[in-house]
Order: structure tokens, then sequence, then C-alpha cells
């Protein structure tokens, strides 16, 4: 079956579809990682079904500067 994707809550992502069943985790602002070090992002996945099915995973998005040694 078919399914979709989708962020909860406010965050500086957003999700892309690649493919039939593929999706990217990319960001839709400028991150700066001094002000914020880290990001819980949860992830919702449903299907069409019927009944439709659900599940959520949150993952933890931790951000690195190119200038740290």
């Amino acid at each position: 079956g078919r399914t979709t994707c989708e962020l909860t809550g406010e965050q500086p992502f957003r999700i892309t579809l690649l493919a039939a069943d593929a999706y990217a985790l990319v960001t839709s602002e400028t991150l700066d990682r001094e002000q914020v070090q880290e990001y819980n992002v949860t992830v919702r996945a449903r299907d069409d079904g019927s009944p439709s099915l659900s599940v959520s995973k949150t993952l933890l998005v931790r951000l690195l500067d190119v200038n740290d040694n």
C-alpha cells in the first residue's frame, strides 16, 4: 500500500519524497549549532489502508560545526 510521512511539531526540517517509498529529512532553514546543538525530530508514517496504521519514531539530530577540532 501507499504510505505517507510527516513531521510533528515546529522544527527547522521538512520531509521530502524521493521515490515511491523513500523519504529524506532536509533542513528548511539555516541551522546554528551555537544556538541549538541538537533536535528531537518526530516522524510519523501512515498507510492508506482500512483501517489506517501509523507509527512514530523520534530521531536525535546532532549538529556539528565544521570549524570545531
